[in-house]
């Protein structure tokens, strides 16, 4: 390193001494009148050997290698300071518009943020909070079911309207209280414990829930009771067995690696599927409870 600064040091002399003065080096380092104003580097070295002479040197050439590799200190004339341009007159190349974006760390953050803001709502209003997102689940999963499954060129409202009701007053709020108590009594995520729970929600409650779905339903129609107790009994049966072909796996990832308070949310994810099928089985449902009329010999007759 001092060699480099010794040489950095001779060159910057050289070229100084030789551009300021023609009088040679002896003259140089004479007190004398300066016409023109020195650089940063020039004057550093000159009045480094009019003060202290050779001894300065060392001290002199570490500034000369600064300037060198860093450039002056001073603002540009373009107005643009160091901290944007490195000393140069030129501003920074690139598209500078990409600074005023959102970078993946913002939208990090905001994920966050939200996740965050969720899991608050969870602690402080636990059961409006589950019943929300089993809305929001229940909601677009008749949503998906008539656009892509009946593919409808009108949505039906009161259908979507049913749907997101009862993911509101009954999925919500009976889910927060089963899987609360399930978790209560049989806790911890051994394998014998998480079958037992799966066995547990697919063989109880799985029925119940069916029930509670069909006769909601049902109700929201405007059925009477002998006709939902008609619809529950058909249709209970297949309900059971869809719920047979999703829900096992998916309630032993739930009760292995998913928190209380999140197996809503989780079981709303994943529901989303489900419930385009439930939505569907409970449209057919309420076209067999349908009146249909067929005219026999010239009458009109109910079946």
């Amino acid at each position: 390193m001092k060699f480099l600064f010794l040489l950095f040091t001779f060159a910057s002399l050289f070229n100084n001494v030789q551009g300021f003065t023609s009088g040679g080096y002896g003259k140089h380092l004479l007190p004398q009148k300066v016409n023109a104003r020195p650089s940063t580097s020039h004057n550093c070295v000159v009045m480094s050997l009019r003060s202290n002479g050779f001894g300065a040197i060392k001290s002199s050439s570490k500034s000369v290698v600064r300037n060198f590799f860093m450039g002056s200190k001073r603002k540009s004339g373009n107005g643009i300071g160091n901290n944007n341009n490195g000393g140069n007159k030129n501003p920074p190349k690139g598209p500078l518009f990409f600074s005023s974006m959102p970078d993946d760390s913002e939208r990090k953050n905001s994920v966050k943020a939200a996740w965050m803001a969720y899991n608050g709502a969870l602690e402080k209003q636990p059961i409006l909070t589950k019943a929300l997102t089993s809305l929001v689940g229940f909601a677009l999963g008749d949503f998906l079911a008539q656009k892509f499954i009946d593919k409808k060129d009108k949505i039906d409202w009161k259908r979507f309207g049913r749907m997101a009701s009862f993911g509101l007053l009954f999925h919500g709020p009976t889910g927060h209280f089963f899987y609360g108590f399930l978790d209560s009594k049989i806790p911890g995520t051994a394998a014998l414990t998480v079958a037992t729970k799966v066995f547990i929600d697919q063989i109880i409650w799985n029925p119940i829930f069916g029930c509670m779905f069909f006769g909601y339903m049902g109700a929201a129609e405007g059925l009477g009771p002998s006709a939902i107790k008609t619809r529950i009994e058909k249709n209970l049966f297949d309900s059971v067995k869809g719920s047979w072909t999703v829900w096992p796996i998916a309630h032993a990832i739930n009760f292995r690696f998913i928190p209380t308070s999140q197996r809503l949310l989780y079981i709303n994810s994943i529901q989303i599927g489900y419930n385009m099928f439930l939505s569907v089985l409970g449209q057919r449902a309420n076209s067999k409870d349908a009146i249909v009329e067929v005219p026999t010999k010239g009458k009109k007759s109910k079946k």
